[in-house]
């Protein structure tokens, strides 16, 4: 698994064509790519607070495995990529004169916002339970080492874990939009004349 960092492209033949005009006039871009940036920032938030694509697409929702295992964690069990917060809180944008980048150095980041394949090798693994001499019956639940009394290695076979894709990174219809007007703005404040 791997970082990721999004480079925004236009899709919109409209809007790139305007933003490479007016961009082509300005003096300083950094402050304009930088301002890009900061509302891509924010409409990312608003993609991990309202479970959705850029595009407005809802997230796959949580498998009730996922959600059991988070309750067990004490982690919240039904927000979708955010468990932790880790992820979200991540992201992070560069503006060069040049550019905006938007990414993450979370390991976990590029695998849900692409979706993919999780390999896992046969391993062998020790689990912990309870034994009761009274009874003489073993507690089928896994408990952790502290809390068991009975120990024993086992063997968990190869497996694949698929992750949906749940994009993050992305510019909405409307963000295009608003890139556009951001850049007239900027040049606007560079230079009032410009029409």
């Amino acid at each position: 698994m791997a970082p990721i960092v999004y480079t925004l492209e236009l899709k919109s033949t409209e809007a790139r064509e305007a933003v490479n005009r007016l961009v082509a006039s300005m003096s300083n871009r950094q402050g304009f790519y930088k301002n890009v940036g900061e509302h891509l920032l924010n409409s990312t938030a608003d993609n991990f607070r309202l479970e959705r694509s850029p595009e407005g697409i809802p997230w796959k929702r949580l498998m009730p495995k996922t959600i059991a295992k988070r309750e067990k964690l004490g982690q919240v069990p039904i927000t979708i990529l955010r468990a932790r917060g880790r992820l979200a809180g991540s992201i992070n944008m560069v503006a060069t004169n040049e550019e905006t980048r938007l990414g993450t150095p979370v390991p976990y980041a590029a695998i849900h916002q692409l979706g993919g394949e999780i390999k896992k090798k046969e391993r062998q693994q020790t689990i912990y339970q309870r034994y009761n001499p009274k009874t003489d019956t073993l507690d089928q639940k896994f408990r952790r080492k502290s809390k068991s009394n009975f120990a024993r290695d086992v063997t968990v076979k190869e497996h694949v874990i698929n992750i949906p894709a749940r994009p993050y990174l992305g510019a909405s219809e409307a963000d295009e939009k608003i890139i556009v007007g951001i850049a007239e703005e900027w040049l606007l404040s560079e230079n009032p004349d410009f029409k």
